[in-house]
């Protein structure tokens, strides 16, 4: 089976990925892919296919092209991953953070290590992977990569633990192209689509989970692309498909919303 993620070796989303072989003990073919969404399509478009996807930073939030992917594409999350997340410097043998002008890597990083770089005042642009950073080190230029990830490659760290917060984690999500979920699944991820805009809409969401005494561990909206302020609504359930949320799902199609669940899983322990 193919296991698709944002490659190349050493990004955080492989990590994950060989996390995901070894929990499983199973081998798969891994198959980096250059950006996220061609990991959502490959899985898309192939039966026999799992692919590994950030979802949410503890810091960032929520990664909006996965988030608009569970709407726009036929992909379902199977499981979910959590990864802590360290950062280095990565430079030339030899230099000195004093030496460096400029730093590469992807937005998220940037974002996560921006007090950082603005302490030592450093240049910054982005590319496609933390890993492509390191292609653009020179003696002057650097790149921020996950820490451990630069030795792959032959590069050593001049500074570590870079991120701007210790308490830094990504929780990815295991998704493939078909809703065959898992019976004995715990969490639930439900895709909330009101057919009007008019007052109230989340109020009413959330109320009726509390009605059944549901605990929601993640909430998020997603525009519509259709008009200003009309939105799709995530939540996830602590509890699987029980009875208490079929009863949600019956009311809130009663208060003309459209309830799709796009994932069954077992929380990550």
């Amino acid at each position: 089976m193919n296991l698709y993620y944002l490659g190349p070796k050493g990004t955080f989303s492989y990590l994950a990925a060989k996390q995901y072989s070894l929990e499983k003990e199973v081998i798969y073919s891994h198959c980096p892919q250059q950006n996220l969404y061609d990991v959502v399509k490959s899985v898309a478009e192939n039966d026999d296919a799992i692919g590994i996807v950030p979802l949410e930073n503890s810091i960032e939030g929520t990664i909006n092209i996965i988030a608009d992917s569970l709407i726009q594409q036929d992909v379902y999350a199977h499981g979910e991953i959590y990864v802590n997340i360290d950062f280095g410097l990565y430079a030339n043998e030899g230099a000195q953070i004093e030496d460096i002008t400029k730093v590469y890597s992807i937005a998220p990083a940037i974002s996560q290590t921006i007090q950082y770089i603005h302490k030592h005042q450093f240049a910054y642009d982005y590319v496609d992977s933390t890993i492509q950073g390191l292609e653009r080190i020179s003696f002057t230029e650097a790149a921020i990569a996950p820490l451990g990830s630069g030795e792959l490659y032959g590069f050593t760290p001049i500074d570590s633990h870079i991120q701007d917060y210790s308490l830094n984690i990504t929780r990815f999500l295991v998704i493939k192209n078909h809703a065959n979920f898992d019976k004995d699944g715990d969490n639930t991820i439900l895709l909330i689509s009101p057919k009007a805009n008019k007052a109230g809409l989340l109020a009413k969401i959330l109320n009726t989970f509390a009605l059944f005494d549901i605990n929601l561990s993640w909430i998020e909206s997603r525009p519509m692309k259709q008009e200003l302020g009309f939105y799709y609504f995530f939540v996830q359930t602590t509890t699987g498909k029980t009875k208490e949320l079929d009863n949600v799902i019956s009311i809130l199609n009663n208060l003309n919303f459209k309830v799709k669940i796009i994932g069954v899983f077992n929380a990550y322990s």
